[in-house]
């Protein structure tokens, strides 16, 4: 559930994501390999769905995973007692779907 007191993410606006664009500090994440295929589709799909025009910066799975990041920190997240990383997806998702 979400907390009426967090009306907010960690992030207040998207000034607060583009000051901190460069990306300075390795992370190497383990994924599933169906967690890579949807990756590689994204990345596929962005870089065939734009023109020429929209292609100053190369998009690569690195940058999908840190604009999933920004995304995410900009939610209002109950981040309270949880258990596991299925229920942290699920309460990822329940946000989304509530914000549509």
């Amino acid at each position: 559930m979400i907390s009426i007191e967090r009306n907010i993410g960690l992030v207040s606006s998207i000034a607060d994501i583009e000051e901190q664009s460069a990306a300075s500090v390795r992370l190497t994440v383990p994924v599933r390999p169906d967690q890579e295929e949807v990756l590689t589709r994204i990345v596929r799909t962005i870089s065939t769905n734009r023109s020429k025009n929209n292609r100053q910066q190369r998009i690569t799975k690195a940058s999908i995973i840190r604009a999933y990041i920004d995304a995410m920190s900009a939610l209002a997240l109950d981040y309270d007692e949880i258990p596991d990383e299925k229920e942290f997806a699920r309460r990822l998702v329940e946000v989304i779907s509530n914000s549509r």
